[in-house]
């Protein structure tokens, strides 16, 4: 299997693209996960023509909305910025990522909280969203995004690469073309990621493939619609007792057999886990072992297992 494909804003890779001529390089995304991770550098404000160093650029807030502009000159930049972002996005697609990491607070490139100029001189309101991810969402709702600020939490990196990886195994699943079978395949395959991080996106992901094909829409739409709204329930942040309840479900779904004080040994060890007195790799490895001990680890139990960064930046399964 390849890695899984990020695009990444440039500067975090360490390219000196910056309107000051510096890179704001993020190691453990440029130097340490990029053994796991294929990524793509790209720049907005460069892609569009601007230089390096340049004068800066920001959002600001007129009659007609909020636009991109060069204060320094006046110029707005807004309409190259759409321009460019829409088929820049459509290219990444078509090259296959299967997530976007960009630079917080930048106007081109913020996710979220982007600083908004008003008309009038004075502090201006961090209600914005840069015109790449603006675009690249509204265009392609499925592929996950996220600024690099929110991979130093340990919990929200594995969130956002456990998503990565769904939409990597989505891709290859429909590489040769999506039929009925392949996408009920697939649905069946990740029941228990799903159980483990969603409350009710089993359900509704099953819904919406039925709701697809009665009415007669093609395979390929229904698993476009598949992922978007996969992608929309897997948005929150996974709690204890959700993933606690998958292993539990994965325990059962085994089969073994296996003397009783092991299997409650695990299910003390998953207890353990939801109270937060054990990490979740240890209840996992328990699982994983009693498995390869029986001869073979189901293709739907390493899809619980997600690959995330440790603390010295390397991803390991837990």
């Amino acid at each position: 299997m390849t890695n899984p494909r990020l695009a990444v804003s440039a500067c975090l890779l360490g390219s000196k693209v910056r309107y000051n001529g510096d890179a704001c390089e993020f190691r453990p995304l440029s130097r340490r996960w990029s053994e796991h991770l294929d990524l793509l550098g790209i720049c907005p404000e460069v892609g569009i023509g601007l230089g390096v160093p340049r004068p800066t650029i920001r959002l600001s807030r007129g009659d007609d909305g909020v636009r991109l502009v060069q204060p320094s000159s006046g110029e707005d930049l807004t309409d190259r910025m759409v321009a460019w972002s829409e088929k820049t996005i459509e290219s990444l697609v078509g090259l296959g990522i299967d997530g976007v990491v960009l630079k917080k607070d930048s106007p081109s490139c913020g996710i979220e909280r982007v600083k908004v100029h008003g008309r009038r001189e004075g502090s201006p309101m961090r209600n914005g969203t840069g015109i790449f991810p603006m675009v690249a969402q509204a265009l392609h709702p499925q592929v996950p995004m996220i600024e690099e600020g929110r991979l130093n939490d340990a919990e929200q990196a594995e969130h956002f690469l456990s998503r990565v990886h769904f939409h990597h195994r989505w891709r290859l699943a429909g590489a040769e073309g999506w039929t009925a079978a392949r996408l009920m395949a697939f649905h069946n395959e990740h029941k228990l990621f799903l159980v483990a991080r969603t409350a009710d996106g089993k359900r509704r992901l099953g819904r919406v493939i039925a709701e697809g094909f009665d009415a007669g829409k093609p395979a390929s739409e229904v698993a476009l619609a598949y992922m978007i709204e996969a992608q929309r329930s897997l948005g929150n942040l996974v709690h204890r007792g959700r993933f606690a309840h998958a292993m539990e479900r994965a325990l059962a779904r085994l089969g073994v057999d296996v003397a009783p004080g092991v299997r409650q040994d695990i299910i003390t060890s998953i207890h353990d886990y939801r109270r937060g007195l054990l990490p979740r790799m240890a209840p996992m490895l328990l699982i994983n072992h009693l498995a390869r001990a029986s001869g073979e680890v189901p293709s739907w139990l390493g899809h619980l297992a997600q690959p995330v960064p440790s603390s010295t930046g390397v991803l390991r399964r837990v």
